[in-house]
């Protein structure tokens, strides 16, 4: 039966329609949601990289400790901080370094604490910039990160140790200037046969590496040995032979990683992020004929000044004493001369 137009009038509901407008509002509410989700990211983002920032200015202010003392210098510490903080980057508009104040945002909880602050803040002219948030009234998030780090003296030296030892220790102790060079590893040129100052450290179970000769050579010398050695430690075999080419390798590595490659430098003028920089035991001697065991007597850090060459074969390679800050477990009863100091975050 045919209907009238009256008839589908009257039949016709009031609510005809209202799906639609409902699916409209759905759309846009998680619009706005997707779109929101999109700036946190953002902003989780940028978080991750100001905390990044933050440890590392803090490491590289704990780095700045008086030997003597074992307090933080200061002044030296926001100046370090503040330059490692702008090596960092972290999301704004785009990503742009992280710029701190070091007046502000370097503190020092205690004498040897460092406390770093980074920031992404409206209140400091760098906020994350928003797009989708701007919709909502949001043009801008604040998001700021922090580190602390501390200083302790080392009673066992600790990861990136490397596999040789300079010379024994001259009897007025070996001295920290510009000036002074000491022998790392003996070349061939001066008629040196067996020992060149090698070490086969003990198989360390904190690493994925198991091999030996040449291979550990170059291993621990690049990225340097995990575990912990103590002094008067006497299961330290020497490494007979020169071995020139995996040395020479890994020793042109580390100092290709490193952020500061400027050549003839001294360490007092070096800032870069310690790649340059290796800590060694010192032995008792080296006086002895082949693979023999040898005992530790003390650890000391040398900077290589120089990218080592070909010449290395017959030189030797050969590096500045400084007093650095390494990495390791602080001992309860360290050696009083053994000018080593851990630095390490404590949150």
């Amino acid at each position: 039966m045919l209907r009238t137009p009256e008839q589908d009038n009257r039949q016709r509901r009031p609510d005809d329609g209202i799906a639609v407008i409902w699916v409209a509002v759905f759309l846009l509410v998680s619009l706005w949601f997707v779109s929101l989700a999109i700036d946190m990211g953002k902003l989780m983002a940028a978080k991750t990289q100001l905390q990044a920032a933050a440890d590392a200015a803090a490491l590289a202010g704990a780095s700045t400790v008086d030997p003597e003392t074992g307090a933080i210098v200061q002044d030296s510490a926001r100046v370090r901080a503040a330059e490692i903080a702008a090596a960092n980057s972290a999301y704004e508009g785009t990503q742009t370094p992280v710029i701190i104040n070091p007046s502000v945002d370097v503190t020092f909880p205690a004498a040897n604490q460092v406390r770093v602050v980074t920031r992404r803040e409206a209140a400091t002219g760098n906020p994350v910039l928003t797009h989708f948030a701007q919709t909502l009234g949001i043009p801008n998030l604040s998001v700021n990160a922090d580190a602390t780090a501390e200083v302790q003296v080392l009673g066992e030296p600790c990861e990136r140790l490397a596999p040789f030892a300079p010379e024994d220790v001259p009897p007025t102790g070996f001295l920290s200037g510009c000036e002074n060079e000491y022998i790392l590893k003996q070349g061939s040129g001066n008629g040196q046969q067996g020992n060149f100052q090698l070490l086969e450290l003990p198989e360390c179970n904190e690493d994925e590496f198991n091999g030996g000769g040449a291979a550990a050579i170059y291993q621990y010398i690049r990225y340097g040995y995990d575990c912990c050695l103590k002094i008067d430690d006497e299961f330290i075999w020497t490494e007979p032979g020169n071995k020139v080419g995996p040395f020479r390798s890994a020793l042109q590595a580390r100092f290709d990683a490193d952020s500061d490659r400027d050549e003839g430098i001294c360490y007092q003028e070096y800032g870069g992020n310690g790649s340059r920089v290796f800590i060694t035991p010192i032995i008792e001697s080296f006086d002895v004929n082949g693979r023999k065991l040898v005992r530790i007597v003390k650890f000391a850090a040398f900077f290589l000044k120089d990218r080592p060459g070909g010449s290395m074969t017959k030189d030797g390679v050969r590096g500045q004493f400084i007093k650095y800050v390494v990495p390791g477990n602080a001992g309860p009863n360290p050696p009083d001369d053994s000018m080593l100091y851990g630095i390490h975050l404590v949150e």
